[in-house]
């Protein structure tokens, strides 16, 4: 066989063979194409899934800080809360002490009050005994005999009653010693409350055969307490001897 014919043959096999292998290497190529294509979209889904999950996690993450600020804005109103609580508890604490001193000062006042007020009723009742006795006194007295005419009566034998309103203690002393240096013998009951003074020094009489006797006392006021003294018949049954005064300071 010649080199031509060799060479034909040659080429008459071989082009099925390259056809084969064009063949495969494109199927191959086909296949790597597929499969990269395939790795894409897998790759293209997973990122997908992964950027899904990214977007989940930050959501999570937002929600998160958002919780935290929340916590953390609560806790620091809590702990204001807490603060104004306690600074609330200390005062309303000091306000309880202030009214317990208060309370306490309160019923010392009012123990006061009452031994003050016991005082001045067992006082009281004292006054009224002695009211109660001058009165019988005076009511025992009005049945003595009194005398007859104006020749018996004297400044010794009548029955002076003093009641003094705002008269200086000195000047008291000074009139007292008057009065008692001209035979009167007076006597300082205690103010009743159903009585009342007069306005104006006063001497009270009750039976002319008294009236200068009366008028005396009358000299004697006017002469030490430098001002004028009134002298009128009073009207009560009281015993003829009877002369009250009431002596006013100016």
């Amino acid at each position: 066989m010649s080199a031509d014919n060799q060479i034909t043959a040659k080429i008459g096999l071989s082009f099925p063979m390259v056809i084969a292998i064009t063949a495969l290497i494109l199927s191959l190529a086909s296949g790597i194409v597929n499969y990269r294509q395939n790795n894409l979209s897998n790759l293209e889904s997973s990122l997908r899934d992964t950027r899904d999950q990214l977007q989940l996690a930050k959501n999570d993450i937002t929600d998160i800080q958002m919780n935290t600020i929340q916590q953390l804005v609560d806790a620091e109103l809590a702990i204001k809360n807490q603060a104004e609580l306690k600074h609330e508890n200390e005062t309303l604490t000091e306000k309880l002490k202030e009214s317990k001193i208060r309370m306490g000062e309160l019923e010392r006042q009012i123990k006061r009050m009452d031994d003050k007020i016991s005082s001045q009723s067992s006082a009281l009742k004292k006054a009224q005994k002695r009211a109660k006795a001058s009165h019988s006194k005076t009511r025992a007295s009005a049945k003595i005999p009194q005398p007859a005419d104006k020749s018996r009566a004297s400044n010794a034998s009548a029955s002076v009653e003093i009641y003094l309103n705002n008269i200086p203690t000195a000047l008291q002393n000074s009139i007292i010693k008057s009065i008692k240096e001209d035979k009167f013998r007076p006597t300082f009951p205690a103010l009743t409350k159903s009585m009342h003074l007069s306005k104006k020094t006063t001497i009270f009489y009750y039976n002319e055969t008294y009236k200068n006797i009366a008028n005396n006392l009358r000299n004697i006021l006017m002469a030490q307490n430098k001002g004028k003294v009134l002298l009128k018949k009073g009207a009560s049954a009281y015993a003829a001897n009877k002369i009250i005064v009431h002596l006013i300071g100016q």
